[in-house]
Formats: C-alpha cells, sequence, structure tokens
C-alpha cells in the first residue's frame, strides 16, 4: 500500500527552500507515495502543487525563526493550539502515515505528529548560525534539540550544515547523565541528501539559443547584449545574499576588459536601492544590469559564461547546480553547501568571504581563456550529473518514507 505523507511548506513564494520541495514532490514515486501538502497561503509553489494533482491545504502555518515582527505575527501565534488541532483532525482524516516539515521555520507538524504519535521528517534548510537565524523564539541548540528528539530522520543538504546543528546539540548535552550516548543516538538521525537540479539534462541540452532569443529580445529594455560575455548573478538582494561583492568586483576589473562584460544582476531584495546607487558611485551603468527575477532562468542560463554566488553563508547554493546542467563554470564563495558543490579549479572558483580582489581575479581568468572556461563548465555539468540527479536524491528520501509503518 502506498504511504500518505503530509508534506507542510512554510511559503508558497519562489525561494531555495521552496523550489526544492516543488523538486521533491515533482520526482516523487506515485507508486508507493501519496502526497499532500499544507502551505501558509497561496502562491506559485502552490500552483505548481495543484498542476501535478497533488492535493493543497491552505492554512497560515505560525513561524518561531525569521519571523517579521508585527501584530498579525502576534496573533498568528496565539491561534497556535486551534491550528494544532486543524492539523490534527487532517491527519487523522487523511489517515497520514508520516510528516515532512520542509523548514526549522515551523514547528506545528512536529507536535500534531508526535501528538498522534506519527513519525515526523525534518528537512533542515538553513545554516543554523546564530547571526543569520533571527529572529527566532528560543536558543539554537534548543531549537535543534527540539528537531533531533522529534524527528524519525533530519535531512541536511550539506554535510558542514550538519556538523553546525550537531555541534549545537553538544551544547544541550554537554551536562547531561550519558551525554556521549544521548549525542550518538540523536547524531544517528541524521542523513545528508543534497538538492537538486530543477532542470534535467536534457532540458537544457535542448534548450538552444534560439529558443531563448525572444526572451533575450524582450531584455534588451534593460540594456542586456546578447553578444557580450556574460556574467550572471541570481536570487535576493540581501545582506545575506551579498550582490555589492560582485559589484566591487566588476570595479576592480581593467577597463579595456570590464568594457567586454556585462554583469546581469537578476533578483529582487531590500538592496535593490543601495545596489543601483553603487552602480551609478562607480561608473558601472554600462556594464551592470539590475532586471528582475525571472520565473523561467533558463534563457538567462544559456546566455551566462559564468554564474557567481556571493554568498557570506549558504546551506547549499542550488543555482550552481543549475549553471551546472548547462555546463557553465561557477564562483562561489567558500561557504558551507558552495564548498561542496564547487571543486575549486575543476567545476569552478571558490573565493573567500568578501574578496571582491579575488573574485574579480577569478572571473578575468575565465575571460581571457575560453578553452579552460569551457572546460570547467563541461566538469561542471558531469559533477552535477552525479551527485545532483533529482531522481536519485528524491529516491533517498522516499526510502526513508518506506520505512514507515502503515499508520491507519
Amino acid at each position: 500500500m502506498k504511504k500518505r505523507i503530509l508534506f507542510l511548506a512554510h511559503s508558497a513564494l519562489r525561494g531555495g527552500a521552496e523550489f526544492c520541495l516543488d523538486t521533491t514532490l515533482r520526482n516523487l514515486d506515485r507508486e508507493k507515495i501519496e502526497p499532500f501538502v499544507i502551505f501558509p497561503t497561496d502562491g506559485p509553489m502552490a500552483d505548481s502543487a495543484h498542476e501535478m494533482g497533488i492535493p493543497v491545504e491552505i492554512e497560515p502555518l505560525c513561524w518561531w525563526m525569521l519571523y517579521e515582527p508585527s501584530f498579525w505575527e502576534w496573533k498568528n501565534r496565539l491561534r497556535t493550539p486551534f491550528r494544532l488541532h486543524r492539523l490534527k483532525n487532517f491527519l487523522k482524516k487523511n489517515r497520514i502515515d508520516a510528516v515532512y516539515s520542509n523548514t526549522v521555520c515551523i514547528f506545528e507538524g512536529v507536535l500534531a505528529a508526535r501528538a498522534l504519535g506519527i513519525p515526523h521528517f525534518t528537512h533542515i534548510h538553513e545554516v543554523l548560525e546564530d547571526r543569520f537565524m533571527r529572529p527566532r523564539w528560543f536558543s539554537l541548540p534548543r531549537i535543534t534539540n527540539f528537531f533531533y528528539r522529534n524527528s524519525r530522520t533530519v535531512f541536511f543538504e550539506s554535510d558542514p550544515s550538519r556538523k553546525i546543528a550537531e555541534a549545537h546539540l553538544r551544547t544541550t548535552h554537554s551536562r547531561s547523565r550519558n551525554a556521549e550516548k544521548q549525542l550518538d543516538e540523536l547524531c544517528a538521525r541524521s542523513a545528508v541528501v543534497s538538492n537538486s537540479s530543477r532542470l534535467t539534462l536534457e532540458e537544457a541540452e535542448h534548450f538552444q539559443e534560439k529558443e531563448a532569443r525572444p526572451a533575450w529580445e524582450k531584455l534588451r529594455g534593460s540594456g542586456i547584449d546578447p553578444e557580450k560575455w556574460t556574467v550572471l548573478w541570481l536570487g535576493r538582494f540581501s545582506e545575506r545574499k551579498n550582490p555589492h561583492m560582485l559589484l566591487r568586483a566588476a570595479a576592480q576589473l581593467p577597463e579595456s576588459v570590464r568594457e567586454n562584460i556585462q554583469f546581469i544582476f537578476a533578483g529582487a531584495g531590500p538592496l535593490e536601492t543601495s545596489l543601483r546607487q553603487e552602480i551609478a558611485h562607480s561608473a558601472l551603468e554600462t556594464t551592470c544590469r539590475l532586471i528582475p527575477f525571472q520565473d523561467d532562468i533558463r534563457p538567462l542560463l544559456r546566455l551566462a559564461n559564468v554564474l557567481t554566488l556571493t554568498s557570506w553563508e549558504e546551506s547549499f547554493g542550488l543555482v550552481l547546480v543549475e549553471a551546472g546542467m548547462f555546463a557553465k563554470p561557477a564562483i562561489a564563495v567558500r561557504s558551507q553547501g558552495p564548498a561542496e558543490i564547487i571543486q575549486n579549479g575543476a567545476t569552478g572558483f571558490l573565493a573567500d568571504p568578501d574578496d571582491s580582489r579575488m573574485l574579480a581575479e577569478h572571473l578575468l581568468t575565465l575571460f581571457r581563456d575560453p578553452e579552460l572556461s569551457a572546460r570547467l563548465g563541461r566538469q561542471n555539468r558531469e559533477r552535477v550529473l552525479d551527485l545532483y540527479d533529482p531522481v536519485k536524491n528524491t529516491a533517498k528520501i522516499v526510502q526513508e518514507f518506506l520505512k514507515v509503518p502503515k499508520r491507519w
């Protein structure tokens, strides 16, 4: 019989963790798994699940980390007991065998599953470091301990992210009796399952320049030139993503080189105004282009010569994998996920955090050596196909679901 799994999402908007859930749902073995999904609001990710034929419910779940303090947020907290009652009724009505929370930002699925004795799985897409996981209700060691103790398996995107979580566990168990034994038992519940490309090799290979041209023409109004050597940056314009680092690197390139390169920043976020101000201040108006987030990133990946990821911290770095599917080299800041994805000098380059000079040197190397750039791109694709295949990685999660006994 199929295992009936409830997936809980913290957001129905577009984002890294949201795309990962969408990829998992899209590649589930529906002969073995019957999925249900709860989103906090309507949105593009909820629409995507609908299109897959998956039952979708809308329930405004409460965040206990990374929330925006407001009257609505406090009101939402007070409604937690009522949501728990509805969640338990949903689990019983739909005879759910296990619950899967796609983030540590939400906790109500854990409590509802525990109340009914149903196994719970947590997928941690965040790097649990103090400076980035604010605001929050409790300390990170307490939150980490909560998920480990109440989850059958805790999935991580990368081994460095798992090690950070395990350090929090050591903090909570350092003074307890049999601390080492308890810690070993909890750590045994974790598993690393890398995120997967949303694109298949077939989609990337068959997406030719002639298909991308119409999208490029639409972007000409933003000053994008399809004939120029292109550096691509994708993501949210936020402090953690650090897009200013790439602007500083662009300013350090020799002018004779810079005039033959275009930098495309595709995204949105709170730093957009400051990015535009720095572009003007550094006289980079003819070189750098800010464009809105694109629903279909294939034209941009097809256009790019190199993709950059400048985040100070990154639990994974999905865009690096997607660049690999298009056989593009990538340059990333040396942080948790990217340091596992990118093999320095073999599939791309790693730069030290906020070292814009090193980033500029790597860009210059690829610009001046097309043969090296092409070779790194090919090797990046080979690595992506080996490690980040969506079917293979979703199967690893499904195998854990299949170990759960039928509840009803």
